[in-house]
This record gives structure tokens, C-alpha cells and sequence, in this order.
């Protein structure tokens, strides 16, 4: 089965993000007391990182440290599957009117 450099890439994407989060999870870092350095290990989780970032989920706290807010990074995975949900009933309302106007053709004729 081939795979398509797309899917290898979002792939790659979503391991990034999981790691950068679990990094910040794992030590504990979830509040400004808690902060720690990081320095992400390639370019993959220094986007992510960013992005994190820029999105208010991973917040600076003082000299260089960061901490990850659960509160922002659990609002961000219910925006993200509700979006996953609205592209599936798209998705799936196009294949019913397809079969619908294949249908209709095919009595038709």
C-alpha cells in the first residue's frame, strides 16, 4: 500500500507535537512554579513548540523557563475534534448527495 508524503508528513507533525507536550507533561511542568527550560531537539518540534506558544497552551514564565497550561492544551484538543467532526459530516453529506444524483441519473436511464 503506498503512503503519500503528505500522510508521512502530518504524521511526523502530530509525533512532534505529542513529544512536546509530553515533555512538559512528564517533568511535571504544568504551572509557573513548575516551569522548566526546553530546547526542542530538531525543527519539527521547535514549529510545534512555536506554535504552542503562539497559541497560549505552553506559556513563558521567567529566565528562558516554560510551563504547559492543561487548561489551553485541553480547549485546544475540543476545538480540533469539533473541527474534525464538522469536516466528517461534510465529508459524509457530499457521499450521500453523490449517491443520491447517481441514483436519480441511473433510474433515469
Amino acid at each position: 500500500m503506498a503512503t503519500s508524503a503528505g500522510s508521512i508528513a502530518a504524521a511526523a507533525i502530530a509525533k512532534a507535537r505529542r513529544e512536546v507536550r509530553e515533555h512538559f507533561e512528564q517533568r511535571d511542568a504544568t504551572a509557573p512554579g513548575r516551569a522548566i527550560a526546553y530546547d526542542p531537539p530538531g525543527r519539527l518540534h521547535r514549529q510545534q513548540f512555536d506554535a504552542f506558544v503562539g497559541r497560549g497552551i505552553i506559556l513563558p514564565a521567567t529566565d528562558g523557563t516554560y510551563w504547559l497550561n492543561q487548561d489551553a492544551a485541553r480547549a485546544e484538543e475540543e476545538r480540533q475534534r469539533a473541527a474534525a467532526l464538522v469536516v466528517l459530516k461534510v465529508v459524509l453529506i457530499a457521499f450521500a448527495i453523490g449517491i443520491a444524483v447517481a441514483a436519480i441519473v441511473s433510474w433515469r436511464h
